[in-house]
């Protein structure tokens, strides 16, 4: 099937309600539906491409942006991946433990596995279904495409969590871009790399076809390009102040009242 048109959905906050649930057998009939009218669904996530295989593993979508825009996954194969440089990496490791921004967990999404920093091996980690503990980065010897601080215990005012990303933006000007992710977590990510960039090198894998071509729902920080970039961009209801002004339209219900299905099933669907 040769796409007219492509939707890209965050997971987080948008198709997932506020419990990490969404309907599977709806979202199946909508994917199979959309395909059938030669729309191709597109999952453009912070996830990790482990842990939107377990997500999705009794869906059909397999077409990613996993890693905020840093692996490109089409049917199933990898086709592009944006990694960290070790040095990079080991500069920002230093910079982290000398500010001790004291997270409630701290991890680095590599190419298999999620690295958990070995001091938060007693927190429940559902979310990463592959996971391996740390304790120096010379134990890493894959990839890695992002690097994650969540204050999901704690949930501390916003306004302190972008500057922690301020700070880091700051220190690594050119190397690093760190992004406000949702439920109180940071992703650090290559310089350059977001998720409008991924889905553009994505779509390029389709002739003739561009980011105008896409329609783009999401509800946070990290969802700030695609949504301004893509030809449509839909801020969830309940989507942060910043995404609601840079959207083109606002759903008309949030993710606790399966706002992204309804508002696909009435766009194009109907």
């Amino acid at each position: 099937m040769i796409p007219q048109k492509f939707i890209a959905i965050d997971i987080d906050g948008t198709l997932y309600d506020d419990h990490d649930h969404f309907d599977i057998q709806r979202f199946n009939q909508d994917y199979q539906a959309l395909f059938n009218r030669r729309i191709l669904l597109i999952v453009a996530t912070g996830n990790s491409y482990d842990a939107v295989q377990t997500i999705f593993k009794d869906c059909p979508v397999n077409t990613f942006v996993a890693e905020n825009g840093g692996r490109i996954v089409i049917n199933g194969k990898d086709v592009i991946s944006h990694v960290h440089s070790h040095s990079t990496l080991q500069k920002l490791m230093t910079f982290l433990s000398r500010k001790n921004y004291q997270p409630d967990l701290f991890s680095l999404s590599g190419a298999s596995n999620t690295f958990i920093d070995n001091q938060f091996k007693d927190v429940p980690v559902p979310f990463y279904p592959h996971h391996r503990y740390f304790i120096s980065l010379d134990q890493i010897t894959e990839p890695v495409y992002n690097v994650n601080l969540n204050w999901f215990k704690r949930r501390p005012e916003l306004e302190l969590i972008h500057q922690v990303i301020k700070e880091i933006n700051q220190t690594f000007p050119m190397q690093l871009q760190a992004t406000y992710s949702g439920a109180y977590g940071i992703d650090i990510l290559p310089y350059g790399v977001n998720k409008a960039v991924g889905l553009k090198e994505l779509i390029h894998h389709f002739p003739n076809k561009t980011l105008k071509d896409v329609v783009a729902f999401g509800d946070t920080s990290n969802d700030l390009e695609m949504i301004q970039e893509s030809g449509i961009g839909f801020a969830m209801k309940n989507a942060t102040t910043d995404l609601k002004q840079v959207a083109d339209q606002i759903t008309s219900k949030d993710n606790n009242h399966d706002g992204l299905l309804y508002e696909i099933e009435k766009q194009f669907l109907s």
